[in-house]
């Protein structure tokens, strides 16, 4: 029985990995655009307003995160668009597999996409940056565990916020509210090191921000001169704030859905 129940599950994924091979190309497109551009005016621009000469690097693996988060805010108009009309979400509740494993799924697929439509992002930030970035200081294995964990993080999240947006109508709130303040004060043109500096107590509870330890993580890993949060303390922490969104994310969703 659980044989059966995995197996339907993989083939599920691997269904929805199809689907999604056809608007690879253009997810490549949209990450060139993205990083390009902001990569070019943090390295080349920002310096003449005083900002560190290094300031391309550090925002190469900000890029990654950032789009992250607004691959997460899509996939809350494209979950909640579908759970209103009930289409697609009642067929596959009904699959002889737990109901939670669904919601897993549309979580996992989210953060597959994000993952690979960012994976152009290194070779663009070398193309970039030049000489400013040394592919030789990457540490690979480390960058690819916190990049995987973070996409993953970023599927979940996406589930979780889906399951509090009672209907599209309150996509602006959850964006305005939510997403931006999790980004734009979760590290993504700073350190930690450098908020604490500025303001302590906002620091402190800043820790609180799941996207500081996401950023911190891969920041640490690409040889930047800034001072980080350590390394395995964002690993564990990316994974524990991965398994409270979700498991709140699955809660949430079965009871508005009147799942069994």
């Amino acid at each position: 029985m659980m044989y059966n129940r995995m197996q339907t599950f993989i083939m599920l994924l691997i269904r929805d990995a199809r689907v999604f091979k056809r608007h690879i190309f253009g997810r490549f497109i949209d990450a060139c655009i993205w990083s390009g551009i902001v990569l070019y005016v943090s390295q080349y621009i920002m310096p003449h307003f005083g900002t560190n000469p290094s300031f391309g690097k550090f925002m190469l693996v900000g890029n990654i995160a950032a789009w992250g988060m607004l691959e997460a805010a899509t996939n809350v108009a494209t979950l909640v668009s579908d759970v209103m009309r009930k289409h697609s979400i009642m067929y596959y509740l009904s699959l002889p597999i737990p109901q939670s494993w669904i919601f897993i799924r549309i979580a996992l697929m989210d953060g597959y996409k994000s993952f690979i439509s960012t994976l152009p992002m290194l070779p663009v930030g070398k193309l970039i940056l030049g000489e400013h970035l040394s592919l030789c200081e990457i540490a690979y294995g480390k960058l690819f565990l916190m990049y995987l964990l973070s996409h993953i993080f970023f599927g979940f999240l996406g589930l979780f916020l889906a399951s509090i947006t009672p209907d599209l109508s309150y996509l602006t709130t959850i964006k305005l509210r939510i997403v931006f303040p999790l980004w734009f004060v979760g590290g993504y043109q700073f350190s930690w090191a450098m908020l604490y500096k500025t303001n302590p107590t906002l620091a402190y509870i800043n820790l609180a921000n799941p996207v500081v330890y996401i950023m911190e993580g891969m920041r640490s890993t690409v040889g930047t001169d800034t001072y980080l949060i350590p390394y395995t303390t964002c690993i564990i922490m990316t994974i524990m704030f991965t398994a409270i969104f979700g498991y709140i994310g699955i809660i949430l969703f079965k009871k508005r859905l009147d799942c069994l």
